[in-house]
């Protein structure tokens, strides 16, 4: 292996080493957010990132409401998917009502079908702050059922989210500061190196 070939794997072996090094760290960093995993209640179920998923059974059916974190006083989109308990199977000829009851008067909100079979879809209208129990109301061939899901609050997005979104910015930039410090080094190796390889031809041809 000639003189330039080794230059080139020396520089290479040392930029891939700090980039190991350096961005472990970053690495690490993303992917816990600065967030403690280290005790978290499970959830009732979970759907996805930002996503909550409420199961209930009224006999023979299974009644699914997915929604996003509901915040005080806007209008919240909601799935809802009916299938038979037992096969799993799509139910399109239902209709439900998502009842909203926190106190005062219930809260209803009637769910339209969607093209899908077995998939409907809602807006829940915008709701003060607070605790609301919630339900679904089906009707199927004359027969009415309620799926009771228990609490729905009804709060602001914690502080948390906000500085969470903020941490995962910051710790971008510290990764792109390190990858272009990375390759500012490997540059400044490269060019010295050359240099020294430079020099030394020089002081064999003065001294031959």
């Amino acid at each position: 292996m000639n003189y330039v070939a080794r230059k080139k794997k020396f520089v290479l072996t040392v930029a891939l080493a700090m980039f190991a090094s350096l961005g472990a760290g970053s690495v690490a960093v993303l992917a816990h957010g600065g967030e403690d995993h280290s005790e978290k209640k499970a959830p009732a179920v979970s759907a996805g990132v930002g996503m909550v998923a409420r199961v209930a059974r009224v006999g023979d059916i299974e009644v699914v409401i997915k929604h996003p974190a509901v915040e005080p006083d806007k209008e919240t989109a909601a799935r809802v998917f009916v299938t038979r308990f037992g096969t799993n199977d799509p139910v399109g000829n239902a209709k439900v009502i998502i009842a909203l009851e926190g106190g005062g008067s219930p809260i209803e909100a009637t769910v339209a079908p969607s093209n899908t079979p077995g998939l409907y879809e809602v807006k829940l209208p915008p709701l003060p702050k607070g605790q609301y129990e919630l339900s679904a109301r089906v009707e199927m061939a004359g027969v009415v059922q309620t799926a009771q899901y228990g609490a729905l609050e009804v709060a602001p997005p914690p502080p948390g989210s906000v500085e969470s979104g903020a941490s995962w910015a910051r710790t971008a930039l510290i990764g792109l500061a390190l990858l272009t410090g990375i390759g500012l080094i490997g540059v400044v190796l490269y060019r010295a190196m050359g240099l020294a390889h430079r020099n030394r031809i020089k002081g064999e041809a003065a001294t031959a």
